[in-house]
């Protein structure tokens, strides 16, 4: 009984806003066709925007790659940007991390959108992005083309108090990766694989807006699950901000807003001066968002805790207690295995996604 209650308050406590804050609400709207437009640098005029684009693919026992573009400076209202990557083939591994200053870089968008940063570049559209970048003799050429269609959370935002300060979110759930690669000194070879991304701005910053976040991917062959929820800061209501979504080959098989989270066992950080407390499995129960006669229930179980990693701990004292100031974020990143039943007028759909690349990441921002 006593461990039921602990879970109970601490679920109540994620949650529960006091009454007179702002609000934050969440994903308004009918779902929207992804657009190129959606895949633009917002270029948010105040020092809290960010910008995030994050894309990865697998090669199987050939290797990985990873592409980030990071846009935005904490201090000024300057949109820096900072390329970094890594391209691993055959046991080789060439990587970059650029940074640029607003006038160094630049966008574009018209028919399809363009990011250019040194020899970094992103283009095209929802149906087709191409990626290109040269470092060190190093060289790629890939494609990424949708399995999953793009999308997002119906309309895309979550928007926080009375300004409306937006979070907007575009997810890539599964792609067919194919090009060329070239190492220092070699010549070029073709690669193909699978992959996955995301774009995600807001113009606040993730201190600012959430206590909390979780994230949750994982496939099994054309099968994607994906969740996340945010927990605002009692200063926008302490708000709970969640999407789950099912994808099978280009259809959604599942999408939820609305969904219950249901802990049964949990972590607590006892290294950390808030001990901090996170699901480490638990129970999900809910219906679709387009369909309400579709109905799903599911288990997310830990396998292991992969890494746990304190922010401030790699900065010296004075630049932690300036941090500290504003957050003491905390990550621990979990191997899980995922269960759900979703049942439709069809009958019972059910997914399994397990394995090392099923992951689920909970994010302590302040307690």
């Amino acid at each position: 009984m006593t461990k039921l209650v602990t879970l109970l308050t601490l679920l109540a406590a994620l949650c529960v806003a006091p009454a007179s804050a702002e609000t934050a609400r969440s994903w308004a709207g009918s779902r929207v066709a992804v657009k190129a437009k959606h895949l633009a640098p917002a270029m948010k005029k105040n020092g809290e925007y960010w910008d995030k684009y994050t894309f990865n693919a697998d090669f199987g026992d050939r290797g990985s790659f990873y592409f980030s573009l990071a846009i935005g400076d904490a201090l000024t209202d300057e949109r820096k940007l900072e390329a970094k990557g890594r391209m691993t083939v055959d046991g080789k591994t060439f990587s970059w991390r650029n940074d640029f200053k607003e006038s160094a870089w630049s966008h574009s968008l018209a028919d399809e959108v363009r990011i250019s940063a040194g020899k970094a570049e992103m283009s095209g559209t929802p149906d087709k992005l191409r990626f290109v970048n040269e470092q060190d003799g190093g060289a790629l050429e890939l494609e990424f083309t949708p399995i999953a269609r793009a999308w997002r959370p119906r309309q895309g935002q979550a928007l926080f108090g009375a300004d409306n300060k937006a979070y907007d979110v575009t997810l890539f759930p599964l792609m067919k990766v194919s090009g060329r690669v070239k190492q220092a000194g070699g010549d070029w070879q073709a690669i193909e694989g699978r992959g996955h991304g995301s774009h995600v701005w807001s113009e606040l910053a993730p201190y600012e807006a959430n206590r909390w976040s979780m994230e949750l991917r994982g496939v099994n062959g054309d099968t994607t699950v994906y969740m996340r929820e945010l927990g605002a800061t009692t200063n926008y209501g302490g708000t709970r901000i969640p999407y789950i979504l099912v994808t099978k080959g280009n259809q959604v098989l599942l999408e939820s807003f609305d969904y219950q989270l249901s802990p049964t066992e949990l972590f607590t950080d006892e290294k950390h001066e808030n001990k901090y407390k996170v699901p480490t499995t638990f129970q999900l129960q809910g219906v679709d968002a387009e369909d309400k006669n579709i109905q799903f229930r599911g288990v997310v179980k830990q396998k292991k805790l992969n890494k746990r990693k304190d922010y401030l701990a790699d900065l010296n004292a004075m630049k932690a207690a300036v941090a500290a100031r504003f957050a003491k974020p905390v990550l621990y990143d979990y191997t899980v295995d995922v269960t759900l039943e979703i049942k439709t007028a069809k009958g019972v759909e059910r997914v399994a996604v397990t394995g090392e690349d099923t992951r689920y990441e909970f994010n302590w921002l302040n307690q």
